[in-house]
Parts: structure tokens; sequence; C-alpha cells
């Protein structure tokens, strides 16, 4: 046996500046250490080639470049029980649960749940893995995922409740379906009417809805005041404004609207009163979002509060 005692090994040029080791042996550690190098998730290598292999620190696992993702070494599966729920739709993937069927993901906060879930590339975007998030969903979990109902003054409260046009009872929470606004009169001055449920962590967002608007005022819809700090914290902006609408907040509160909402419904999608119908695009945070202490929402609302309001029947999440 020989020793080769170098500080640095490099290839040449010609062969893209590779080191190969000949078919039929082998590099072995002896008695040393081999080490990896790694990156944060936030900073793995842009250019990789399918083999490579780092050591993510951030989350202290072991991943491998397939050719379209960071596959987590030996899988972890992550998301394939109560006990050992993913993180998102994409982190589910990328532990290795990559046939359909369902998954397990934490909404921060709430614990985790058992989703509908898709592997498949569904929208053509580049990414796999997807779970839903629909007004069944949560219906069937609302007495443990977290939500919020508010309305100020009191006669714009809303409420899961699409049985009735200014009750204020949560009469079809166990279905998910509501109502934002209320058949009362208002006596003036800055209103809002906001519900919102919390989410898992989430990249990307597909949105279905089927909604009916209604009021003897007849309900006032065009594209509405995009207040960021007035939706986040529940804080009334507006006098009597319009639009019906619905957003994704990233749960970052020291945001903005640019770079911590995406917009699923602007307010503007018909005119008076009457049934309509969303069916949004892919929509993107660019990077996954949410934490335990920013936890994501999806929020529909209006500050359209003159006897005027909107029922969603029907709503689903697509989330990567």
């Amino acid at each position: 046996m020989s020793t080769l005692s170098v500080h640095n090994l490099q290839g040449i040029s010609a062969y893209n500046n590779k080191i190969g080791i000949p078919a039929g042996h082998k590099l072995g550690e002896g008695t040393g250490e081999f080490r990896l190098p790694n990156y944060p998730s936030n900073a793995k290598p842009s250019s990789p080639e399918v083999g490579d292999v780092i050591l993510n620190s951030t989350t202290a696992t072991l991943e491998v470049w397939t050719g379209d993702r960071w596959a987590i070494c030996g899988g972890g599966n992550r998301g394939g029980s109560a006990a050992n729920p993913a993180e998102s739709a994409g982190d589910a993937y990328d532990q290795g649960n990559q046939t359909s069927g369902t998954v397990w993901v934490t909404i921060p906060g709430s614990g985790a749940f058992q989703f509908e879930y898709d592997a498949t590339d569904r929208y053509g975007t580049g990414d796999n893995g997807w779970i839903k998030y629909d007004a069944a969903f949560f219906g069937a979990n609302n007495s443990a995922i977290a939500y919020t109902v508010y309305g100020s003054p009191s006669t714009i409260i809303p409420a899961f409740n699409t049985n009735s046009s200014s009750s204020i009872t949560n009469d079809t929470i166990s279905a998910g379906t509501h109502r934002v606004g209320r058949e009362q009169s208002h006596a003036g001055g800055n209103s809002l009417s906001t519900i919102r449920c919390a989410l898992p962590r989430l990249t990307k967002v597909k949105y279905e809805a089927s909604r009916v608007a209604g009021g003897n005022q007849t309900a006032d819809f065009g594209a509405f005041t995009q207040n960021f700090s007035g939706i986040v914290n529940n804080s009334p902006y507006q006098n009597n404004g319009q639009g019906y609408w619905t957003v994704v907040f990233s749960g970052n509160a020291s945001g903005s609207f640019s770079s911590d909402m995406l917009i699923l419904d602007n307010g503007d999608l018909r005119s008076g009163n009457g049934s309509y119908s969303v069916n949004t695009s892919v929509l993107s945070f660019g990077t996954e979002r949410g934490s335990a202490t920013q936890v994501p929402q999806v929020i529909w609302g209006t500050t359209d509060a003159y006897n005027e309001y909107c029922y969603t029947n029907s709503w689903s999440l697509w989330l990567h």
C-alpha cells in the first residue's frame, strides 16, 4: 500500500474538471473522515449534476440531485404519518412520498392533518407534490384548524353561514362555506368583514370558488383597496368600499402586499348581485413561506357595508 499526501485534488478542463474513479475501483475512507459539501436550504448549488450529494445544514439531511429536485437520501418518509408530518406538500414529495394518495402535513399552530395528495407536476409548473385544502377539508377539521371571523361594526359581522344573509351563527361551518358582509343597515364609518383560515407552509397556490353576491342595496364590485396593515391586523380602513376579495397571506405581518399577499379574487369579477366563479392560474410567492410564528392564511373579505354580502358556496386550494 502506498500513501499519497496532497492538499488539493483537481481535475483538468478537458474532462470538465472532474476526477474519475475507474470501473471496478472504489474510493475508501480508510480510518479517517469524509466531509460532504454542506449548504443551507436557501443556498444549494444552482447548477448541480445528477447524483451530486450534499448535506443540507438547515435540516441536517443528506440530499441527492435527481435531475429535477434535491431529494432526501433514504426518504425519511416525513408526511407518512400523523406522528411524522411533512412541513408542506413540496416537503412531502422531497421526503420520498412520490405516489399520489394522502399525506400528513402540519398547519403551524393547529397540528398535523391528512390531506389529499397529488405527487405529480399537477399544473405543469415543474413542481411535484400538491395537497388539496378545500371547504370540505376545513369543515371536517374546523374544531382543530385556527380560524377567525371578524366584523366591525357589528352590522358587517360575517359567519360560516350560507343559509342566512344576516345571521352571525356558524351554521354551515361543518361544510366550510361562509358569508362575508351582512344584510343589515349601517350607520357609516370605516368597516371590515373578514374570514380567515390557517394554512400549511406553501410556495404556490391554485384557487377555485363558487360565489353568490346579494343584498337589497346591491353588492358593490370593483378592485379592492389593498390596505396591507388593515387586512393583516383586522383594522377597519374604509367607509363603504367595494369588492368581495380573497387573498393568501404569507404570515409575515411586517411585509407588504407585493411580497406577502397572493390575490386570488380582486373583487371585480362581476357587477351587482348574482353568482360567479373564480378559477385562478397558479400563483407563487417565489419561495416557501410560513413558520411557527408566521402562519399563512387564506382570507376572504370586504369593506362593502350597507346591506350587502357574498356567499362562498364552494372553494378549493391546491397548495405546493
